[in-house]
């Protein structure tokens, strides 16, 4: 979404979420950095608004944890601290497992079609880890874990998982990956897409806990080098 989208509205009591909408992929995608300053009059010239609507985003930004406020600094990207990425990751692995045991309990085959050509479009430009390639990763995979989560049928647990995984470390682990680690998580999502054809229930949710774990680790331990080799 461009600042011309939020300038041409013609509702005015929309601004402040489309604002919002906007920071937040950007913060999502790494184009805003944890500590960086933004300011709402920045905001304002951007989206050819008054500073109202800015404030109210900003807001709405700060409930959700994306933006926090620092004396004499004003308005800076949340950084997350180790404790709280582990807590984040915990938390995923129970949850995001026990969805994936869930979908392929009732995943249809359509679902499954969409999934393989999504990890096909994943893997296209194979392991190269440069900031293009992972920016075009990091969207396709938050599609692929979207539509599993849509499979699961389970609309209150994927609410808490939403507010758990909102997190702009978390939509950016590919950037944290080696070539190697990006391979096994190809191979990951294609040992999901084998399970759910299956529809396997206790074999999805062991890979989607290990699935979790290594990109924890990924972010985590990025230099940590990755062991890659034959599944059992």
């Amino acid at each position: 979404m461009n600042a011309p989208d939020i300038a041409t509205s013609n509702s005015k009591s929309t601004a402040p979420h489309r604002i919002y909408a906007v920071i937040k992929e950007r913060i999502i995608n790494g184009t805003y950095h944890p500590g960086q300053r933004l300011t709402e009059q920045s905001f304002a010239d951007e989206f050819e608004a008054s500073r109202t609507p800015v404030r109210e985003a900003i807001r709405l930004l700060a409930s959700e944890g994306y933006v926090v406020f620092r004396p004499n600094s004003g308005t800076v990207v949340r950084s997350w601290s180790v404790a709280e990425l582990l807590e984040i990751f915990r938390l995923r692995a129970r949850l995001e497992a026990d969805i994936c045991g869930n979908a392929a309990l009732h995943i249809n085959a359509e679902q499954i079609d969409r999934l393989c050509v999504l990890q096909d479009a994943i893997e296209l430009e194979g392991t190269d880890n440069s900031e293009a390639n992972t920016t075009r990763v990091s969207r396709l995979n938050r599609e692929f874990h979207d539509l599993i989560a849509l499979a699961s049928q389970q609309e209150r647990m994927v609410s808490v998982l939403a507010k758990a995984i909102e997190v702009p470390v978390v939509h950016r682990t590919f950037r944290s990956y080696s070539p190697q680690q990006m391979q096994r998580s190809f191979s990951q999502h294609r040992e999901l897409i084998d399970a759910f054809k299956a529809h396997d229930h206790d074999w999805a949710v062991a890979i989607m806990r290990c699935h979790i774990h290594a990109a924890k680790n990924a972010i985590l331990h990025p230099k940590a080098p990755a062991i890659v080799g034959p599944l059992p």
